[in-house]
């Protein structure tokens, strides 16, 4: 198998694209009518456009899928987000195993997590 992508079915695809591009900061590989190819670092994201907003679910409790960005200070990202009006599931951040990491959501209401692993 190669390396592993993301398929994320967005609500607005020119939304999503300027939330992806500008807020987050992945890279545009490709751009067509209903989709796009993004990329953070070695990682491909796909895109396509659809009709519904993201199911909402109870995040960490309930099955699904997350684009997973890893930042080397969770706190410093989290502040610099918030103030472009990305909107956090979590009130602070929460920890696991590997390290500490806080949820947010995308336009489309799809939750997505920035990561800081442990060293």
């Amino acid at each position: 198998m190669g390396n592993p992508s993301t398929l994320l079915v967005v609500q607005d695809l020119l939304i999503s694209k300027k939330f992806y591009i500008d807020v987050l900061g992945l890279i545009l590989v490709e751009e067509y009518e209903d989709s796009l190819k993004l990329k953070n670092g070695s990682h491909n994201v796909f895109m396509f456009g659809g009709a519904m907003e993201a199911a909402n679910y109870k995040h960490g409790f309930n099955s699904n899928s997350s684009l997973v960005l890893t930042v080397r200070n969770l706190d410093e990202k989290i502040e610099e987000l918030k103030s472009k009006g990305v909107v956090f599931v979590h009130k602070s951040p929460h920890e696991n195993r590997w390290g500490r990491y806080a949820a947010f959501k995308d336009p489309s209401g799809i939750v997505n997590e920035l990561m800081e692993f442990f060293t």
